[in-house]
């Protein structure tokens, strides 16, 4: 579904991305983890043909991004992909309702009265469904970041992006975030799904397996607990680090490793 292989990119003189290579297989979901300013959006934004590597290649969904030199080609790629920004992204001209519409009606086949149903239907079902006629500008952060979210998944995307979908959110709010995700997500056995993250916990609640970036590289690729136990001692002092002096129980909730609870509770 995705694929980078030896990406490499630079801003002037400075290297950002040196080496990224992953796959992300259909029905998959992965987080793409690593300290702010390591370049997760930027490889997001390559993936999507919004910016275009130095060296390497990217494909989605079978088609060379880096290479695709039609426009209409490209548009016809990204219809069947969804993206919710940083910061929601929303038309601040807009109703919630319009800038729902803005993407179904570009994206998507809907009929008028499908995409009125599918609406109400997904503002209903992240609790904020009196929003319909609001512009994001009355809305609290976080109600902007559910709607972002939304017109991510209102066209029943084949690949999805989430870049720090819970940045500056509370834990209640972040936790309503990733439970809508899973929630409206998934539906299909195909659909393939990122999330852009610096948050640990966030990225292990949402998939088992992460791809750690650092450095301009990628130093880590597999499932996260193996990883927290096994991986390089950079690897496992940066997911160790943002979990340790967690509630025990809380802890527990998020699965950790019994060895890894083990020795950082019961010494």
């Amino acid at each position: 579904m995705i694929h980078l292989k030896g990406v490499k990119v630079a801003f002037g003189d400075e290297p950002l991305l040196k080496d990224i290579t992953f796959s992300v297989s259909p029905g998959e979901r992965i987080s793409l983890l690593g300290p702010g300013g390591c370049g997760k959006t930027t490889i997001l934004k390559m993936i999507l043909g919004l910016l275009l590597p130095d060296a390497g290649s990217i494909e989605l969904m079978g088609h060379n991004i880096v290479t695709m030199t039609s426009d209409t080609e490209k548009r016809k790629v990204l219809r069947r992909v969804g993206m919710a920004f940083q910061q929601g992204a929303l038309f601040d001209f807009m109703t919630v309702r319009d800038n729902l519409f803005f993407a179904m009606e570009h994206m998507t086949e809907f009929t008028k009265i499908e995409m009125d149903r599918r609406v109400k239907f997904l503002l209903e079902a992240v609790k904020i469904s009196r929003t319909e006629n609001q512009y994001p500008f009355e809305l609290s952060g976080g109600m902007q970041r559910r709607v972002g979210i939304v017109r991510a998944l209102a066209t029943d995307p084949v690949v999805a992006f989430f870049d720090e979908p819970t940045s500056g959110l509370d834990p209640v709010t972040s936790t309503i975030i990733l439970n809508m995700i899973s929630a409206l997500a998934g539906k299909s056995a195909e659909q393939a799904m990122v999330v852009a993250t610096s948050n640990v916990e966030i990225a292990i609640r949402f998939a088992e397996r992460v791809v750690v970036i650092n450095e301009g590289r990628v130093v880590a690729d597999g499932p996260w607990k193996k990883l927290l136990l096994e991986g390089t001692p950079w690897v496992q002092h940066f997911l160790g680090v943002r979990l340790i002096g967690l509630d025990e129980e809380y802890a527990k909730e998020l699965n950790l490793p019994s060895h890894f609870v083990e020795r950082h509770w019961r010494h």
